[in-house]
């Protein structure tokens, strides 16, 4: 044998650094008298990477390797082969050990009966000759079959070359059944679980502190991952798990595609995202130069690590504000998403950046590709493709089967995307964002989707985190403070996003005696929320280091300046919109007219509500503000939402004002309930039947005294002093519905003149911002009051009074009542219970007895009654003329041949009619009412 492997070296000659030891890893470089330090340092370098890239197996170790990189083209580059973290002496000691046990578990059958037939066949000698000459052939060959992690290839060639009588075969057959067999061990198992239960404890942490999770997530992976612990075994599986997560956060993004919000919004928020690209790239890249990039390419990867935002980021933090739904939370997410987009073209890029020298029309290429492909699958998107797959396919799919079917088709045309996008030379995520948008623009689909998909798409986005992402962080890089150094430089790429403020349109004018700005407010929040980062760009600095652009000092900075964004701007911008909410809060209870009156009998500014439905288009919002303004109306408040996802969506914009041109006058609860009284008795004496006191009657308790109204009512039986409070009130009344009518023309008028194809409908109400019930709901939910006005439920009022009085005076004031009522662990505001103790105190005296509480309490009992009541006969009224519309239409389709021209027209008229009578269920005209709490 030591003859053939003298004659085999002889033959093939074999350089020292591919020579392997026993155990599988390269000998250690040699010395000699002559060498210099440097070059000895070069070689014990060269020899860590070459040892650290090969596992037990002769093959390079992929768990190092970042998301898309190619395994051979970072081993052909021993400088960055340690760009993500360098293994301790513990980690590497049980990896190895992890590896010979699976080798020598893979190899144990099949050594034992190798050496086994060898001496029962009297052949030892010459087999051993034989087969180890050949595995010596294949280790001068630069394979190392024999003695590492192929072992048994070289095994089997020993076996075969030793049984020359067919025992070979069976030694074949045994090891292929060995290899058939998948096995895992309980200790992997029992890790795998630790580590998912470490990422999603880290990640619940950190979202309470104000965080987003996949700080804790990405925080658990290289805690416990390769990186520092090398805990968790199978790393490789975990990030192509996550790798299926990034796809399905796509597939997930193009589902949320609302192109009416992208019409809405316009040119502002494609010129936010345009610039919002540019600007750190255009940074990103004078830095990469200044810190020595070895060409453009470094500089220009470096920029486009910090380009995206993180819509998730973004948007997990304006929800959390409660600001997602406000014109400039809309502003932001469309801006979003036109800056992933972008990113996903500079992903496609980077495939032709990595090249050598390659022809000038293939730098083109991706941009082609990926804009083509946006323009003519986005536009099918959201145009026909979405019509043909709900039309043509789902609606002739049973109801049971219709879900499956359109998860079915949603795989079939990402299977085809994928390698469509990839193979044209533009990112396979673009394919995964464009099958989403074909189904943001079907009915019912994206909230089936969320619905169906929500947990997994948690979990997988948390081995995302965890894995694909906190696998590469370098954390052993941290300790070195030029990296750190360049971290925070790096970070002036973050807050490159910052002009992107000078692009938000003024929604709102600034309010006379307001603490606070909003123009400002939605500029600082913009900007902040721009400057959030996430999951794009650790792909795109992974994916660049993996192709050899920068070194793995750069990688590591730019992870740590990510991370400081990931914490920092999330941070700061959910604080920021506490607090303008909070000054916002402040400022609406500043102009509170109890507080303005002591007495509180003074008069109120009219303060509106306007429903308005319109379909979208540009610079919706900023029509809005020009119309309140010439009204003389004040936003207090704004909301925006959209019926529908597609190009011909309608929005609905809610808007709180208060009117600068009218006042109406603040009853307390006795004057409402002398008014309620006085109403109920006329209306009783006029006629019994329920509809006029229904026509009469609006929502949650409000009547509507006007002077329509009266004039049908017998006052005869009423006494004088009830008689004028009811003509007082239908005065102001008509002044309302008069004011609201303006309001609610003007309106329709303005949107008309932007959209003439489809008229607005608009509705207009009165609005309470203080409504005195509020502190009472609350106490009545916290001790699980019905709404019956019972006895029982009366005395639980009184029992909390009479706990609130310690002094057993009889008596209390606001500031003993707030106190208690917070004590016990109710949520309520100092403002409630001021508005309540203001409508309750008749004398002024700052107190309240039990009696003036016990009639309150009943008086709030009997409105919470009627508007339970209200709402039942809605809802029955709703559902039988659903159910008569349904079996009109049913009988309309059975006898549609045998109809005459009149009776179809009967039939269609009758339906018409009980379409026309509106979703609400009230028979009231566009009027709005008076509500007894203002």
């Amino acid at each position: 044998m030591v003859i053939l492997l003298a004659i085999s070296s002889t033959s093939h000659p074999v350089e020292a650094s591919n020579l392997r030891s026993p155990h599988g890893a390269y000998p250690p470089p040699t010395t000699s008298s002559t060498s210099s330090p440097t070059s000895v340092l070069k070689d014990f370098v060269t020899w860590s990477a070459r040892a650290l890239s090969l596992d037990g197996d002769g093959e390079e170790r992929a768990v190092a390797y970042p998301l898309w990189s190619t395994p051979t083209r970072i081993a052909d580059h021993y400088d960055n082969v340690l760009f993500s973290f360098p293994i301790s002496g513990s980690a590497l000691r049980r990896r190895r050990r992890r590896q010979e046990a699976e080798r020598r578990r893979r190899l144990q059958y099949t050594e034992t009966e190798i050496f086994i037939d060898l001496g029962g066949d009297g052949s030892e000698e010459n087999a051993q000759s034989e087969g180890y000459g050949e595995a010596g052939v294949a280790r001068d060959e630069g394979h190392g079959d024999a003695t590492n992690g192929n072992d048994h290839v070289g095994a089997k060639a020993m076996g075969d070359t030793a049984h020359g009588d067919g025992h070979g075969d069976g030694d074949d057959t045994h090891s292929d059944a060995h290899e058939m067999v998948v096995h895992v061990t309980y200790e992997d198992i029992y890790k795998i679980l630790v580590f998912m239960i470490v990422a999603t404890g880290l990640g619940i942490f950190t979202s309470k502190l104000g965080m987003p999770a996949l700080v804790g997530e990405i925080f658990a992976g290289f805690l416990l991952g390769p990186p520092l612990a090398d805990f968790v075994p199978f790393s490789e599986a975990l990030v192509l798990v996550g790798e299926i997560g990034l796809i399905m956060l796509l597939l997930e993004a193009g589902v949320e595609l609302d192109v009416a919000q992208l019409r809405e919004t316009g040119v502002r928020a494609l010129s936010i995202g345009l610039t919002g690209t540019l600007l750190p790239l255009l940074v990103g890249m004078g830095l990469g130069m200044a810190s020595g990039a070895s060409s453009i390419k470094s500089a220009l990867a470096i920029g486009a690590s910090f380009s995206p935002t993180s819509l998730g980021v973004a948007a997990s933090a304006l929800k959390s504000g409660k600001m997602l739904d406000t014109p400039v939370g809309q502003l932001i997410v469309a801006a979003c998403v036109v800056d992933d987009v972008l990113a996903l073209i500079l992903l496609s890029m980077f495939k032709v950046l990595v090249k050598d020298n390659p022809p000038i029309i293939e730098y083109f290429i991706p941009i082609i590709s990926s804009v083509g492909f946006l323009i003519v699958l986005g536009g099918s998107a959201v145009t026909w493709m979405p019509r043909l797959i709900e039309n043509k396919i789902l609606k002739r799919c049973s109801e049971p089967y219709r879900v499956l079917v359109m998860f079915s088709v949603m795989a079939v045309i990402l299977l085809a995307y994928l390698p469509l996008l990839n193979y044209t030379q533009a990112s396979y995520l673009t394919g995964a964002f464009l099958c989403g948008c074909i189904f943001s623009q079907i009915e019912h689909a994206h909230h089936t989707f969320m619905e169906q998909t929500h947990q997994l798409m948690t979990w997988l986005l948390r081995v995302f985190f965890a894995a694909s992402i906190g696998f590469q962080v370098p954390v052993t890089q941290f300790g070195d403070p030029k990296v750190i150094m360049w971290g925070f430089i790096l970070y002036l790429c973050v807050i490159a996003k910052l002009p992107l403020a000078l692009f938000v349109p003024q929604f709102e004018d600034v309010k006379k005696g307001a603490s606070y700005n909003p123009f400002i407010r939605d500029r600082i929040l913009t900007a902040l929320a721009m400057t959030c980062r996430g999951e794009f760009s650790f792909i795109i600095a992974a994916f660049a280091l993996g192709e050899g652009l920068f070194t793995a000092q750069m990688y590591s900075a730019i992870v740590w300046a990510v991370l400081m964004s990931c914490i920092s701007s999330p941070f700061i911008l959910l604080n920021l919109i506490k607090h303008f909410n909070k000054k916002q809060l402040d400022y609406l209870a500043s102009t509170n007219p109890i507080k303005l009156a002591k007495d509180g009998d003074g008069v109120t500014p009219l303060f509106l509500h306007i429903k308005a439905k319109a379909p979208a288009f540009g610079g919706m919002q900023e029509q809005f503000r020009s119309i309140v303004n010439e009204l003389g109306l004040e936003v207090v408040e704004r909301r925006t939402n959209r019926n529908g996802r597609g190009l011909n969506a309608t929005v609905q914009t809610d808007l709180f004002v208060r009117d600068t041109t009218m006042t109406v006058k603040l009853q307390k609860i006795a004057a409402q309930k002398k008014i309620k009284r006085a109403l109920a008795s006329a209306v009783e004496a006029t006629m019994s039947s329920t509809d006029l006191v229904q026509t009469m009657m609006a929502k949650n308790g409000s009547i509507r005294p006007s002077s329509s109204n009266l004039s049908q009512l017998s006052l005869v039986s009423l006494q004088k002093e009830a008689q004028e409070a009811l003509q007082q009130a239908a005065t102001e009344e008509d002044a309302i519905i008069t004011r609201g009518d303006i309001v609610e023309k003007k309106i329709k008028e303005a949107l008309f003149a932007e959209r003439p194809d489809k008229a607005a409908d608009v509705t207009v109400d009165v609005w309470n911002p203080w409504p005195w019930t509020s502190v009472l709901d609350i106490i009545g939910a916290h001790y699980g009051v019905t709404d019956d006005p019972t006895q029982e439920n009366v005395e639980i009022f009184v029992a909390v009074f009479d706990k609130i009085d310690v002094d057993g005076g009889g008596s209390i004031d606001q500031e003993e009542m707030y106190q208690a009522l917070v004590d016990a662990g109710l949520d309520i505001t100092e403002e409630g219970v001021i508005t309540l103790f203001a409508m309750i105190d008749e004398d002024g005296n700052g107190d309240i007895d039990r009696d003036e509480w016990r009639e309150t309490i009943k008086f709030y009992l009997e409105l919470k009654e009627e508007e339970a009541e209200m709402s039942k006969q809605k809802a029955e009224y709703s559902q039988f003329r659903k159910d008569l519309r349904a079996k009109k239409l049913e009988q309309l389709g059975k006898s549609v041949r045998a109809l005459t021209k009149e009776k179809m027209e009967m039939v269609e008229g009758e339906v018409k009619y009980e379409k026309e009578m509106g979703e609400d269920g009230d028979a009231s005209d566009n009027s709005i009412g008076l509500d007894i709490d203002a």
